[in-house]
């Protein structure tokens, strides 16, 4: 848990319009047991302690009599019944079952998000929402339980026991029912997007070009994703025009920035969409020469769903996931400003459908839909990504790094410092402190063994001078000669879960791309950021510059102060997915063809 989650812990609930969640003590019925079966599920708006709120769960034995067992706090095994449990409940945190306690029988985690935390069930771990940079064991006294926040994401936090601070959430009971059918008495949830959309493309006033087929409708209400569909649902015949885009690339708003898509987001609807809820249909036909494996990069503000009629998806990474009452789905539903999902599904050759929905609540709202050929599990799984029906232009220009690699110096604080707190601390550390050089390095793409953070890259190595556990309070340092092949607009990033900077001496950043921390500054040839808003997700800038073709001095900053570690650096040109910026790596290549759209028949 951060300073700014300290802050807010004694403030009133969030705005209404940032709030989810149904009445207190609502009953849900939902098929998140083993193997589908359906458990129940209570929702607890009043704030306790974890220790509070878990020992009420164990008073409270089944109310509708199905099984006699008592409560607990519940425990998250899928995407899905994770956005379920942020949507169902009030309450800015959200207490979930999962602790670290050795009395609970877990083992003190520190910063490791995979080793010594322990559902209250026993189950296995399966799914897991951190949030950079969590956990953290930010109290002296310990963070021995787990809340989720708005965004889905999880962070530690003081159970109120055993000498820990007292920090008060809402939560949710489930009874371990594993029933066959849905438990009767409780509201049983509905799959997220109906068999057959209320929307006839045939009719109406066609307005622009393009492969994608889109009505939206404007004054939704924007409960859930659920609510927002039934009101389209029952809005969208009214409307009187259906409206073409180029690509499923777009912000609401004209002008506005915020964090979402791994690649540029560039577009504007022609429609009306708002800084408000709404919501659109887009509709497209995707037409493969032969059968294959297809990968669905989804970013999304607010609610996404993404469905290919009669095909299943194979599975979804990310804070999206696959709709457990419907196969076909993939969605997203909590609010954050980068809602991502990963979807694998096999497509026959010739024609299919494609659906995508989304849903804006407040602000600016976006989509963006890439895909690329196989199967991948993280946007930097590949540098493949293309929006569908995205047309090859001859050859692309990587940038990359030179033949001596990177330099890296990792520093430690000196026994008896000052803990560092910001980015100008580390820079600040003696050349005396404790430290570790490599030279030669192939490209910059790490984690701390014993603490790993968000990864978006494969097969991240550990930190030079990496010790057993996890590490807090070290600086890394990283610096190479930056290889531009040829003169053009340049996206070159660098992603971490905390504090950092990065710098192409001497050569003025442009604007951001994407700044998924909601804080990063632009400083003439530097940009940095100190810490991710709690609405963002991790640390990732992504900014555009203009350079000659050449080298130049490119230099990565990164601050630990606590909590888990990833750090990489990136590039791309100008609106594409990027890729690591590696050794030898300053090159020409030729573009590829999108996934295929087919173009519709010219409006009468």
């Amino acid at each position: 848990m951060n300073r700014l989650s300290l802050l807010l812990t004694g403030l009133a609930l969030a705005p209404a319009a940032l709030q989810a969640g149904w009445p207190d003590g609502t009953l849900f019925t939902a098929p998140f047991g083993p193997g589908g079966t359906w458990n129940l599920y209570k929702t607890v708006s009043v704030p306790m302690s974890w220790t509070e709120a878990q020992s009420a769960a164990e008073r409270s034995v089944d109310p509708l009599g199905k099984t006699g067992k008592a409560g607990h706090l519940v425990c998250i095994g899928s995407a899905a019944e994770n956005m379920f449990v942020y949507q169902k409940v009030q309450g800015h945190y959200i207490w979930i079952g999962l602790t670290d306690s050795e009395k609970r029988g877990a083992k003190e985690a520190g910063s490791d998000r995979e080793n010594g935390w322990r559902w209250l069930t026993g189950e296995p771990s399966t799914f897991s929402a951190w949030r950079s940079p969590e956990p953290n064991e930010f109290n002296a006294m310990g963070e021995d339980a787990v809340a989720m926040e708005s965004s889905g994401r999880w962070a530690d936090w003081p159970n109120g026991a055993d000498g820990q601070t007292e920090a008060r959430h809402a939560s949710m009971i489930e009874w371990e029912t594993r029933s066959p059918e849905p438990v009767p008495g409780a509201i049983k949830i509905e799959r997220v997007l109906p068999e057959k959309w209320s929307v006839d493309f045939s009719k109406g006033e066609v307005l622009g070009e393009g492969p994608w087929s889109a009505v939206s409708v404007v004054g939704l209400d924007t409960f859930s994703i659920w609510t927002m569909v039934r009101d389209f649902q029952a809005m969208a015949p009214s409307q009187g025009a259906v409206h073409r885009l180029s690509r499923m690339n777009y912000h609401v708003e004209r002008g506005s920035f915020f964090a979402g898509g791994w690649a540029e987001i560039k577009d504007n609807p022609a429609f009306p969409m708002i800084m408000g809820p709404c919501a659109a249909l887009h509709v497209a036909k995707v037409k493969l020469d032969k059968p294959g494996t297809w990968s669905i990069n989804v970013h999304g503000d607010d609610y996404f769903a993404v469905r290919f009629p009669g095909h299943k998806w194979k599975s979804a990474t990310g804070l999206g996931g696959i709709d457990p009452l419907d196969a076909e789905t993939l969605y997203f539903e909590c609010e954050s400003g980068d809602g991502c999902a990963i979807g694998v599904i096999d497509l026959p050759a010739g024609e299919s459908t494609v659906e995508v929905f989304l849903g804006n609540r407040i602000f600016d709202g976006m989509i963006q839909m890439l895909a690329a050929p196989g199967e991948h599990t993280l946007d930097g799984s590949t540098d493949q990504w293309r929006v569908p029906g995205h047309k090859a232009a001859g050859d692309l220009a990587w940038p990359g790094v030179g033949s001596k690699g990177w330099a890296v110096i990792r520093r430690d604080l000196p026994a008896g410092a000052k803990p560092m707190e910001f980015l100008k601390d580390g820079m600040s550390l003696p050349d005396s402190a404790p430290a570790v050089t490599v030279e030669g390095v192939e490209k910059i793409n790490y984690i701390d063994s014993g603490a790993a953070s968000d990864v978006e890259f494969p097969n991240p190595v550990e930190l030079p001078g990496d010790a057993p556990g996890g590490q807090n309070q070290f600086v890394v340092m990283a610096q190479a000669e930056l290889v531009i092949p040829r003169d053009g607009l340049y996206h070159i990033g660098i992603h971490s879960d905390n504090r950092a900077a990065l710098r192409i001496a001497d050569q003025k950043w442009l604007r951001f791309v994407r700044d998924t921390t909601y804080r990063g500054q632009i400083e003439g040839d530097t940009m940095h950021t100190e810490d991710p808003d709690r609405m963002g997700t991790y640390g990732q800038l992504f900014g555009e510059v203009e350079l000659k073709k050449g080298t130049y001095t490119i230099e990565a900053f990164y601050v630990n102060t606590k909590g888990p570690t990833a750090l990489s650096v990136f590039g791309a040109p100008a609106g594409f997915a990027p890729r690591l910026l590696v050794k030898d790596g300053g090159k020409i290549e030729p573009d590829i063809d999108g996934m295929p759209l087919v173009m519709p028949a010219p409006a009468k």
